[in-house]
């Protein structure tokens, strides 16, 4: 009997091999005719057809140009004018794990789908999967049912080459306690409950108020009793499975206090209009951290006095947001380490964001005419710290507007698809990797240099049977020295004949990997590439380099 993942892909390899039929023949040459795409959709099980199901491509290279449609009665779709170009196919409905064309598993990236002009592909064939769900019931400690708990199904993550945990569904409990994570992908999750008493999560709803929690307070607890992440249990699930009894006992545990006062040149309470400060409280050992949403902000007061209550000891960052009438962003950010006391007299000063002058510099630039090009900061290692970004002038020049203390990742968007960063210098020191830390009082500006000449590595992957391996990551990594710098990665899935093209590469020694299957940006932790350093195939590029390399796909990326 053949495996469900198995059938799936033989529909979609005999749907993939029909051939481009051309369209308007007696058109305009030097115009691209348009393609289409029909198929039909189907339970797995059965091979029942499944009406209204969403048809939706989304094109690789620009992520506004999507084209869609809806099955019919009897599953079938068809979606026409359809420009030429490479796509993300996404067959969407509620009840199934979402599938995209090329996957083998729910978990795989799926394939590119690259239509030629003119190109009728016909008989596509997707088999969807029931989703999965975990139910349960939350209790207090007097076995009383907790309505308003918000839960979550986590899943470990790769980010930068560390794993961290990232909500994929969150609902809250009814008046029964009770909750259900559904359209759940198959996978290992932990559950997370977090109650605040009082506290209702239904959008545009004023708060209760709140009863002093005193020394004991609820705590975010992770399935089935810990308040520790790292001694959650995970749940494995697998297609269609209800794991109902997933129950948790929220017990007070020992809190504790913040309090302090917002200061700012400006009587932002009294102002008409001006929004309230929003708080953030985040956990500098975990990297989760707990959030009070802005329309819950507590520091409403004349004065600027707040409480932060329930809270476990830990070391913490302490945040503080605000916005003025015109937009203009205020922050401050406080350690803070609570122990067996509260944290009594707190002082954030609410400063506006500094202004980053910068310059793009090209070696060489190039040739064809592209988008205006983008410069942007991004934040790290924190979700609450905002980040910034801008055009850059004709002759290179962009400021980044209201930009905060905190660590940064910069990033360029417009460039052509052979550009690669090729260095960046902050407040006159060269940066490793593209990372850089913005100080308040430093007079900093950013020189950053892009090539147009990146090398280019293209290739075919195959599986061990010789088949071409569709819809699989391959991945450039850096030698060991610069493992580090995460710039240089670069990854691709591979399109519907098993092929891959990465370009904008900078020069250096990298290994080039593929997998059957593997999580997303695994291959950025060194602890996971440790065990298939003798699998990757060493290549050497110089800048503007043109390479051809074709892979077998490993087999086995286990990494639980």
């Amino acid at each position: 009997v053949m495996k469900p993942a198995l059938l799936a892909l033989l529909g979609l390899l005999a749907a993939s091999s029909s051939a481009p039929q051309a369209r308007n023949p007696t058109g305009d040459p030097a115009k691209p005719t348009v393609c289409s795409v029909s198929g039909l959709v189907v339970k797995l099980e059965g091979s029942a057809p499944l009406p209204s199901s969403a048809v939706r491509l989304q094109s690789v290279d620009d992520h506004t140009r999507t084209f869609s449609g809806v099955t019919d009665l009897g599953g079938r779709f068809e979606v026409k004018g359809i420009d030429p170009g490479r796509y993300r196919l996404r067959v969407i409905r509620n009840g199934y794990v979402t599938q995209e064309y090329g996957q083998r598993t729910p978990n795989d990236p799926g394939a590119i789908l690259a239509l030629s002009p003119g190109q009728d592909l016909k008989d596509l064939l997707f088999r969807l999967l029931p989703s999965a769900v975990i139910s349960g019931r939350i209790q207090n400690e007097n076995g009383d049912p907790l309505p308003w708990v918000r839960v979550s199904a986590l899943r470990a993550t790769y980010t930068r080459g560390k794993r961290t945990l990232s909500s994929e569904v969150t609902v809250v409990t009814n008046d029964l306690g009770e909750y259900r994570l559904f359209g759940l992908r198959p996978g290992r999750y932990f559950v997370s409950a977090i109650y605040k008493p009082g506290q209702r999560l239904e959008s545009g709803e004023e708060d209760e108020d709140v009863a002093d929690a005193g020394k004991s307070g609820y705590v975010p607890t992770y399935y089935p009793n810990s308040t520790d992440p790292t001694k959650g249990v995970a749940i494995t699930i697998k297609t269609g499975d209800e794991i109902s009894s997933t129950d948790f006992l929220l017990e007070p545990a020992t809190v504790y206090s913040i309090r302090g006062h917002i200061n700012n040149s400006i009587n932002f309470a009294a102002r008409r209009g001006g929004a309230n400060v929003i708080l953030a409280l985040e956990s500098r050992s975990s990297g989760l951290s707990w959030s009070v949403p802005p329309r819950q902000s507590p520091v409403d007061k004349p004065d600027g006095a707040f409480e932060i209550q329930n809270v476990l000891p830990d070391s913490y960052t302490l945040t503080a947001f605000w916005f003025d009438e015109g937009g203009r962003r205020y922050q401050a950010r406080q350690s803070v380490d609570i122990t067996n006391i509260d944290a009594e007299g707190l002082q954030l000063n609410l400063l506006p964001g500094m202004d980053i002058r910068g310059v793009i510099n090209w070696d060489p630039k190039p040739g064809l005419d592209k988008d205006p090009l983008t410069v942007a900061a991004r934040p790290l290692g924190t979700v609450f710290i905002y980040g910034a970004q801008a055009r850059v002038a004709t002759n290179g020049v962009f400021s980044l507007r209201d930009v905060s203390e905190g660590r940064y990742r910069l990033i360029t968007f417009g460039q052509t698809q052979d550009c690669y960063l090729k260095s960046i210098r902050y407040a006159g020191m060269e940066v490793s990797d593209d990372e850089f830390n913005v100080i308040r009082g430093t007079q900093a500006t950013l020189e950053v240099t892009i090539s147009s000449r990146g090398a280019h590595i293209q290739g075919m992957v195959t599986d061990a049977d010789g088949l071409p391996a569709i819809g699989v990551w391959v991945a450039l990594v850096p030698d060991n020295a610069h493992l580090g710098e995460f710039r240089l990665f670069r990854q691709r899935t591979t399109d519907q004949n098993g092929r891959f093209d990465i370009r904008g590469i900078a020069p250096g020694d990298y290994k080039i990997f593929s997998w059957e299957q593997v999580e997303q940006n695994a291959w950025e932790d060194p602890d996971f590439l440790k065990q298939f350093e003798a699998k990757g195939q060493s290549v050497t590029l110089q800048e503007g380099d043109g390479k051809s390399i074709d892979l077998v796909a490993i087999r086995s990326a286990s990494h639980e």
